[in-house]
């Protein structure tokens, strides 16, 4: 019986796939510290967790593709029907018990850490998202002790000279529920858990406590870490505003990375601001629920009130271009509508809530649904045009290119409505756009002044 490990030819091809799909989801795909990835070595991935399958697809999409990558997961999904379950252990997944699965399955835990010690004495890789659960707000949660115990437990099986490392990863999502935004993949320096074992063998809880504050250490550096419980939308909003002058102060230019770089230290202010300012803080969580409220009215974002309104005559040559981009992209949307659609569906029946878990599911369905569609949609039309059948071979790439336009165009119509939306503001209600503009200022001013604290 092959080990859970061991890379089988059917897994390699299934992996390429599904990481291509992935790449694929994201307008942008960034990796920032490929450079920091052991290779060959015992190692336990620690990635922070907002969205589900995403997370554990964004660490399978890593580099090398030979470096095999096994799941602590939640101990749930090995209820499900036995077919089910043979397909998640294909996956490379290991149930992990916890206290809400009920107090009697806590020793079954035993035999899953006994097998994850096992993949890391081969040098292999065990995956372990370290806060335990997933949540929505981008801040890290606190950690629990299960993936120090296995690192500390496999670590004293190993021969003289060997260490297992654990490394840090921080996932950035443009947005946790749309398709077509951007992913950065941060990937921090490995840990050595050599280090702390001297301090182990005098006192564990002592180590593992040295380990896990090092952990959340090093992955609150890995991301727009919103540390705060009472002001996380005055957070939000606030980091969106001051971006661009974050830049600025940084002398950066505007791009996704710079972007997520100018959050982190936006982030890393207002969690200052809150502990050592609460007047300052209060004053700006007003400023920023006055703002957002003002936006949603207006149905416009930062990035728009941001840019100066453009007049009638050059919005009537973007009106003429949408009307071309519209035709444009027909052809693909038409092609593209139903598998689109379906993996819709199944989220409203599955009636998910919780927007980290929406587009996993979106995507789990996409991955069979695109290519199932593609398929029938281009025998259907063979059989109704009598096509030779090698037209298949041009017409499956021909779903997949036309629908990549159809979405680039719909995204430029959205951008150029904006761009409408903005000029009617002006015209019709100077003083709101007004306010808005002074509101962003002060909030801007706010931030951007404990720069010279």
């Amino acid at each position: 019986m092959s080990k859970i490990y061991e890379l089988s030819t059917l897994y390699k091809l299934g992996r390429k796939y599904v990481v291509w799909v992935f790449k694929n989801y994201y307008d942008e795909y960034i990796v920032l510290g490929k450079e920091n990835i052991p290779v060959g070595e015992p190692l336990i991935i620690a990635p922070n967790h907002l969205n589900a399958l995403m997370d554990a697809i964004a660490v399978l999409s890593l580099p090398p593709s030979n470096m095999s990558r096994v799941y602590l997961s939640r101990a749930d999904l090995f209820n499900l029907p036995k077919l089910v379950v043979r397909f998640i252990r294909f996956a490379k997944l290991i149930p992990a018990f916890r206290i809400r699965d009920g107090y009697e399955n806590l020793d079954k835990n035993k035999a899953s850490f006994d097998e994850a010690e096992n993949v890391l004495i081969n040098n292999a890789t065990v995956v372990i998202m370290p806060e335990g659960n997933q949540g929505e707000e981008k801040k890290i949660r606190p950690l629990v002790k299960g993936i120090f115990r296995i690192a500390f437990s496999a670590q004293q099986k190993m021969p003289v000279g060997k260490s297992v490392k654990i490394l840090p990863i921080g996932i950035e999502m443009g947005h946790l529920m749309k398709f077509g935004k951007h992913i950065i993949i941060n990937i921090g320096k490995p840990i050595d858990i050599a280090d702390f074992t001297k301090t182990y063998e005098e006192n564990q809880a002592t180590a593992i406590n040295q380990l896990k504050n090092k952990l959340k250490l090093d992955m609150e550096s890995l991301v727009q870490n919103m540390a705060t419980d009472k002001y996380y939308t005055c957070f939000e909003t606030a980091i969106d505003v001051v971006g661009s002058g974050i830049l600025k102060e940084l002398q950066l230019c505007d791009n996704t990375v710079n972007r997520f770089f100018a959050g982190q230290k936006a982030a890393g202010i207002l969690v200052e601001l809150e502990k050592d300012y609460p007047q300052e803080i209060e004053q700006l969580d007003t400023l920023c629920k006055r703002y957002k409220e003002g936006l949603q009215k207006v149905n416009l974002r930062t990035e728009n009130i941001e840019q100066p309104a453009l007049g009638v005559p050059a919005l009537f040559i973007f009106g003429l271009l949408n009307i071309l981009y519209l035709l444009s992209g027909l052809p693909g949307f038409l092609l593209n509508i139903i598998p689109f659609k379906i993996p819709t569906l199944f989220v409203k029946i599955l009636n998910i809530e919780y927007k980290g878990f929406y587009s996993s599911v979106y995507f789990a369905f996409s991955v069979l649904s695109f290519p199932l569609m593609y398929t029938l949609q281009s025998l259907f039309i063979i059989s109704i045009f009598t096509l030779p059948l090698w037209i298949f071979f041009i017409l499956l790439p021909i779903h997949y290119y036309s629908g990549k336009l159809s979405f680039l165009l719909y995204k430029k119509i959205k951008a150029d409505f904006a761009k409408f939306r903005l000029l009617r503001l002006v015209k019709s209600n100077k003083s709101e756009y007004f306010r808005l503009n002074a509101l962003r200022k002060q909030i801007s001013e706010l931030v951007l002044k404990q720069f010279s604290r």
